[in-house]
C-alpha cells in the first residue's frame, strides 16, 4: 500500500492501544523453570488443588488466629502497565481509545469479537514493544494487527528504540525512538492532515517515496511530565512509576543505557509530589520500575529526607544495585521510608564473571548488603545470569554456592540472551559470541545457549534443595507472593514446601541429584499446613 493510500485509509479519530506482557507460556526463559509454575502448569494446578480439596488454587489458605488467610492473590489485569497509562494520557480527547492486551493479539483476535474488530478497522495503532524481545515475534504481532485491518501502525518502546530501522522492515509504518511525550499528539495531528510529519520529534517513518526518514532527537525534561497514573480510584492497586530514563552504568550484557542518549532522573521533590498524589488516590503500593532507583546518592538521600518530612506511609519497591546497600544506615533509612522490597542484579557469584560483564560491582559487597536487608526485613529479589561469555563450570559452581549460602526471599536465574543488536558484548571480539538474530540461539568459546539452559536448570535444583530460605519466583509467577511475603513471614515455609513439591512432580530424578523418596512426607506436611479458605478468609 502506498504512503498516500495508507494515510487516506487511516481514521485518526480512533486509536487502538496495544501494550502489556508477552504471554507467559510462550516466553522461552520460562519454559525450563516455568514448568514448576503451579498457576501455568495444569498438572500441578490440578495436583495441588486435589491434594487440599479446593476448586481453585486461589482457595488455598493458611491457618491463622481467628480463621484463615488466602495464600495467593491473583495478578489482576485491572492494574494497567505504565506504558498503557502513559500513552492514554498523551492521546487526549480528540480520539476514542480502545485498549487491548498484547497477549490477546499474540494469540489472534477471534472473528467473534466484532466490537474489537470494528474499533481496530482503519484506526491508528500504537504498539508498545517493551515486552517483545525479537523481530520474529514482532512480525507475528504486526501480521495479526494487519488482519484486523488497522490503519497507520506506530511502534515504540524498548525494541523499537534500539532497532528503529528494523521496525519498519518488520511491517510497522513508523517508530517513535525514545521519548514519546512530545511525539504522540503531533503525530495524530499529522495523520488528521493538520501538521507535517517532519515536525514530529523522535519519529522514523517512510516518506512519499517509500524511503525511511528520521526527524530529530528530542529529550523531554522529566520533572515536567505530569504524574502518570490511571484515572479513577486507585484503592488496592499497585501503581507503576518511572523516575529516570537511561542508566549511567555500562554492563556489557545490557543496552538499556542506550535507550536514552542521556541518563536523566526526576528530582527528589518531584518524586514526593507524585507519590503524595498516588497515596491520596488510595493506591496500595508503588512499584518503581527504574533500572536503579537508589542512585544517584544525593537524590536518594534527599528523597529519604523528604519522605520522612512528608509523613507518607505508602509502601514501595524498587530496583537497586548492591553497592548502596552495603551501608547499614542507608538500609535503615530505606526501611523507615516504608521500602518493602528491592530487586537486585547480583548477576553472578563469581568476581571473574562480574568483571567480564563490566558490572562494576564487587562480590564482597553482596555479603553485607544481604545481611543488612535481612536484619532490617527488606525483601530481596535476587537475579542471576547463566551463560555469559567466559562462563565455566567453575564460575557456575561459585554462583550456586553463593546463592545456596547467602540468598533469602525470592530470586530468578536467567540464561544469557540476545536482547538486541546493540548489546556491547556482541561487538567485543574477545567475547566471541556467535548469533543470528535478536532472540536467537548463541554460542561462544565456553558454552552454547542450549548448554546454558541445562546448566540453569541443574543450578536451580541445587539451590532449591540447599537453601530453605530462598524460592525461585517463577514457581509462583501469576500471584503477588513476592510483594506479600518476606522470608520471615509465616507463609514462606509453606511456599517453600510447594516449591519442593512442584520440583518432585516435574523432575523426580532431581536433575542428577538422585531420586528422592520424601514426596509423601511433603504432601503430608502440605495437608497439615494448607486448608480450604473459609468464607471470611483474609485476602
Amino acid at each position: 500500500m502506498t504512503y498516500e493510500l495508507k494515510q487516506a485509509r487511516t481514521d485518526a479519530s480512533k486509536v487502538l492501544l496495544v501494550s502489556g506482557l508477552w504471554p507467559y507460556h510462550e516466553v522461552d526463559e520460562k519454559k525450563s523453570v516455568g514448568r514448576l509454575n503451579i498457576f501455568h502448569n495444569d498438572e500441578l494446578t490440578t495436583g495441588i488443588t486435589g491434594l487440599i480439596g479446593v476448586d481453585s488454587i486461589y482457595d488455598l489458605a493458611i491457618r491463622r488466629e481467628g480463621g484463615t488467610q488466602r495464600l495467593f492473590t491473583p495478578t489482576t489485569s485491572v492494574e494497567p502497565t505504565l506504558v498503557s497509562v502513559a500513552l492514554r494520557s498523551l492521546i487526549g480527547d480528540e480520539a476514542s481509545v480502545t485498549e487491548v492486551e498484547l497477549a490477546s493479539v499474540v494469540g489472534g483476535i477471534p472473528a467473534s469479537d466484532t466490537s474489537l474488530r470494528a474499533a481496530a478497522k482503519d484506526a491508528v495503532c500504537l504498539l508498545s514493544t517493551s515486552y517483545i524481545t525479537n523481530f520474529a515475534d514482532l512480525r507475528r504481532v504486526v501480521d495479526n494487527l494487519r488482519r484486523l485491518h488497522v490503519g497507520y501502525l506506530v511502534v515504540g518502546g524498548y525494541l523499537a528504540t534500539r532497532n528503529a530501522e528494523s521496525m519498519l522492515e518488520c511491517g510497522a509504518d513508523a517508530a517513535i525512538v525514545g521519548d514519546a511525550e512530545h511525539s504522540i499528539a503531533p503525530l495524530l495531528a499529522a495523520l488528521r492532515g493538520g501538521a507535517d510529519f517532519g515536525r514530529v520529534p523522535n519519529l522514523r517513518y517512510r516518506d512519499e517515496n517509500g524511503e525511511q526518514v528520521y526527524t530529530s532527537d528530542h529529550l523531554v525534561p522529566l520533572d515536567e511530565i505530569p504524574v502518570t497514573i490511571p484515572s479513577g480510584d486507585l484503592t488496592g492497586m499497585s501503581v507503576p512509576y518511572e523516575s529516570m530514563r537511561g542508566c549511567p552504568y555500562k554492563c556489557a550484557f545490557c543496552s538499556y543505557p542506550l535507550v536514552s542518549t542521556k541518563w536523566r532522573f526526576k528530582s527528589a521533590e518531584k518524586l514526593i509530589e507524585d507519590w503524595t498524589t498516588i497515596e491520596r488516590r488510595g493506591a496500595k503500593d508503588i512499584v518503581a520500575l527504574d533500572s536503579t532507583f537508589t542512585i544517584p546518592p544525593k537524590r536518594l538521600t534527599d528523597f529519604l529526607n523528604l519522605y520522612a518530612e512528608s509523613r507518607m506511609t505508602i509502601p514501595w519497591g524498587a530496583y537497586s544495585r548492591v553497592t548502596p546497600l552495603r551501608n547499614e544506615e542507608t538500609v535503615i533509612r530505606l526501611k523507615r521510608a516504608n521500602n518493602r522490597w528491592l530487586s537486585i542484579g547480583f548477576e553472578s557469584g563469581s568476581q571473574r564473571m562480574l568483571d567480564l560483564m563490566k558490572k562494576g560491582t564487587r562480590l564482597k559487597d553482596a555479603y553485607p548488603a544481604l545481611a543488612n536487608l535481612r536484619k532490617h526485613r527488606i525483601s530481596a529479589w535476587s537475579n542471576f545470569i547463566i551463560g555469559y561469555p567466559g562462563e565455566t563450570p567453575q564460575t557456575v559452581a561459585e554462583t550456586v554456592a553463593f546463592m545456596s549460602d547467602h540468598l533469602f526471599g525470592f530470586y530468578g536465574i536467567y540464561v544469557f540472551n540476545i536482547r538486541d543488536r546493540a548489546m556491547p558484548v556482541l561487538s567485543d571480539p574477545q567475547a566471541g559470541v556467535h548469533w543470528d538474530d535478536v532472540g536467537s540461539d548463541w554460542s561462544h568459546a565456553t558454552m552454547t545457549s542450549g548448554e546454558a539452559s541445562e546448566i540453569r536448570w541443574r543450578s536451580y535444583v541445587r539451590v532449591a534443595e540447599q537453601n530453605a530460605e530462598a524460592i525461585n519466583i517463577d514457581v509462583f509467577r501469576g500471584s503477588n507472593v513476592e510483594k506479600d511475603y518476606g522470608a520471615w513471614s509465616s507463609a514462606f515455609p509453606v511456599l517453600k514446601l510447594l516449591e519442593r513439591w512442584s520440583l518432585r512432580q516435574v523432575d523426580p530424578g532431581m536433575a542428577g541429584l538422585g531420586a528422592r523418596d520424601d514426596l509423601a512426607a511433603i504432601e503430608s506436611e502440605l495437608r497439615r499446613r494448607l486448608v480450604p479458605a473459609s468464607g471470611d478468609a483474609i485476602q
